[in-house]
């Protein structure tokens, strides 16, 4: 095998000296990092106002940040329409903050104060206090609260009233005391049966009136034995439970109480839901269903056969922010259609130009000019 070959020294210059090494220049500085987007900052000041016809109601509320953005105050006010409803009354105020807040009732000279400390690692307390005029018969009560990784402890005092208090230990054991001034006090306690999913939980009245209450948990429901005190004076042990199952790709729910079961069916899939009821031992039938004709239409109907009542509702949904509905009711003899602009369950900042109106058309089967029109107007502004 050929030996490695040399490497070769460096070149000399005429004085016999080595050239100097070329300096490496340095590297160019990393770009900078681009600047996350501004979040975009809440309104100084908004207004928001609801206007319900059937109740002749205005509602105003204004709320603006305080405290560099740290808390809300919102000022809340209603009055009447000209010519009916109520008149102007005092406004509310609140002040809200993450962990506190202060609303103050001027009309029951109360304020509710809640707050809210992590104290050390996963210890959390809580507190709330609320204060209303004692002239009016209404009471004030004190919430404290304290919460860990493992133990869970919470008192409720009501002046004069009652004292609750709960105390949970680790998921597997709950204890607690209820104590009514005007009535009698309850005690209840609740321990987990093993690694089991299921639990057991004995309760009694303070002082005790006869035997204890004894509820049986499971995964798909439950069973109570309790003491139950007839007309005649007599003691008998009265049986509830409530079992659910899946049978035939739908959930099947039997409840019993006072000698009485109600078996209900629910199928649903895409497109259909059917559920049938039936009551015994009154061997009461009804049955709801509905069909999801096409992603913007719903149709749905029930009908009982003891009554001979029944219903039917159809939905159309042309977007977010458009939909309509038709139904009629047998019990009433009403028909209806309600018109919704704006998304009904959202915010008004998401909905075209901040503002939601509901309109209902309500048709009286035996009186068609008695027909009203009812309608909720809500809008905001951002200054």
């Amino acid at each position: 095998m050929a030996a490695p070959a040399l490497l070769h020294p460096p070149p000399m210059d005429e004085d016999g000296a080595a050239p100097p090494v070329p300096v490496t220049p340095d590297p160019a500085p990393p770009p900078p990092e681009p600047k996350p987007p501004l979040v975009r900052q809440r309104p100084p000041v908004r207004v928001t106002s609801e206007f319900d016809s059937e109740r002749r109601l205005f509602s105003h509320r204004v709320s603006c940040r305080v405290l560099d953005g740290l808390a809300k105050l919102r000022l809340r006010v209603s009055h009447g329409a000209g010519g009916g409803g109520v008149a102007w009354g005092p406004p509310d105020v609140a002040l809200l903050a993450r962990n506190f807040s202060v609303i103050v009732d001027p009309a029951s000279r109360g304020a509710v104060l809640r707050g809210a400390a992590d104290l050390a690692g996963s210890l959390r307390l809580r507190a709330s206090h609320n204060t209303k005029n004692c002239q009016s018969g209404e009471q004030s009560y004190i919430h404290v609260g304290c919460s860990a990784h493992c133990l869970s402890v919470s008192c409720n005092y009501e002046y004069d009233k009652s004292i609750v208090s709960c105390i949970h230990l680790d998921r597997c054991f709950q204890f607690k005391y209820h104590n009514r001034k005007e009535q009698q006090g309850e005690v209840s306690v609740t321990a987990d049966l093993g690694d089991s999913p299921c639990k057991i939980e004995l309760s009694s009245m303070v002082p005790p009136n006869g035997l204890p209450r004894a509820t049986f948990f499971f995964p798909k429901g439950e069973v109570s034995i309790k003491e139950k005190i007839l007309d005649e004076g007599d003691r008998i042990l009265s049986v509830n439970g409530l079992v659910k199952s899946h049978v035939l790709n739908g959930a099947c729910t039997a409840v019993y109480n006072d000698n009485a079961m109600n078996i209900k069916y629910r199928y649903k899939d895409d497109e259909i839901s059917f559920i049938p009821s039936i009551s015994l031992p009154s061997n009461s039938l009804s049955f709801a269903f509905k069909r999801q004709l096409t992603p913007s239409d719903k149709l749905s109907y029930w009908y009982n056969f003891d009554t001979n009542y029944w219903g039917a509702i159809y939905k159309h949904k042309e977007n977010k922010h458009l939909k309509w509905k038709a139904g009629y009711e047998s019990d009433n003899r009403l028909g209806w259609a309600s018109l919704w602009v704006g998304d009904a369950g959202g915010s008004t900042k998401e909905v075209p130009l901040k503002a939601k109106v509901h309109f209902t058309l309500k048709v009286p089967q035996d009186n068609v000019q008695n027909s009203v029109v009812v309608f909720h107007v809500k809008k905001r502004w951002d200054f």
